[in-house]
C-alpha cells in the first residue's frame, strides 16, 4: 500500500492487487470444479475479500456432499449425511457445520452489525481444508499407499520350491 499526493494536493491511497492471485494447489483427488471454488476460497482471503472467502467455503462443503452422491436436503442434513455414511469423522463434520454458519450469515446479509473478522474467515476456510483433507485427500492417499504396499506384496521373489519370499 503507498500514500502519494493526488493532483490536488489530497493524499491518495494506492494499493496493488494482482490479476491472479496465488492460490492453494489441490491433489487430484479433490474434484477439479470443487478444488477451483475451494481456491478461490483462498484466493479471495488472500487479497481481504473475507465475506467472499465465507461464501466460497460454503459452496465448497455443500459441492462435497453433492459430489458424493447427497443432493437433497438442505445443507445441514447434507453435512449430517456425510458423517452418517462414515465419510467423514465427527470434528469434521462440526468443522463443516461451522463453515454453514459463517456462509449462511454472509449469504443472508446477517454481518451488518457484527462483520466476521479476517482471522475468523481464515479460519473458516482452514476448516473447509479439513472437510476436503476427510473427504477426498486422506482416502485417496490411503488407497495409495495400499495399492504400493500390494504392488510390493506382489513383487517378492520366488524361492526354488515355488513359494514365496518374505512377508508376515
Amino acid at each position: 500500500m503507498a500514500v502519494e499526493d493526488g493532483e490536488n494536493g489530497e493524499e491518495e491511497v494506492r494499493r496493488w492487487v494482482p490479476d491472479k492471485p496465488p492460490v492453494k494447489a489441490y491433489p487430484d483427488s479433490v474434484p477439479k470444479a470443487i478444488a477451483a471454488v475451494a481456491a478461490e476460497a483462498h484466493s479471495s482471503l488472500r487479497v481481504g475479500n473475507i465475506q467472499a472467502a465465507v461464501l466460497m467455503a460454503r459452496t465448497t462443503v455443500e459441492a462435497t456432499a453433492k459430489a458424493k452422491g447427497i443432493t437433497s436436503g438442505n445443507l445441514v442434513a447434507k453435512i449430517d449425511a456425510l458423517y452418517a455414511q462414515h465419510l467423514i469423522y465427527e470434528h469434521v463434520r462440526d468443522a463443516a457445520h461451522e463453515v454453514r454458519f459463517a456462509g449462511n450469515d454472509a449469504a443472508h446479509g446477517d454481518l451488518v452489525d457484527d462483520p466476521i473478522s479476517a482471522e475468523e474467515s481464515e479460519s473458516i476456510v482452514e476448516l473447509m481444508d479439513m472437510l476436503l483433507e476427510g473427504v477426498f485427500i486422506a482416502p485417496a492417499k490411503t488407497a495409495a499407499q495400499a495399492a504400493a504396499r500390494l504392488a510390493r506384496k506382489n513383487t517378492t521373489t520366488v524361492s526354488v520350491n515355488g513359494t514365496a519370499a518374505g512377508g508376515s
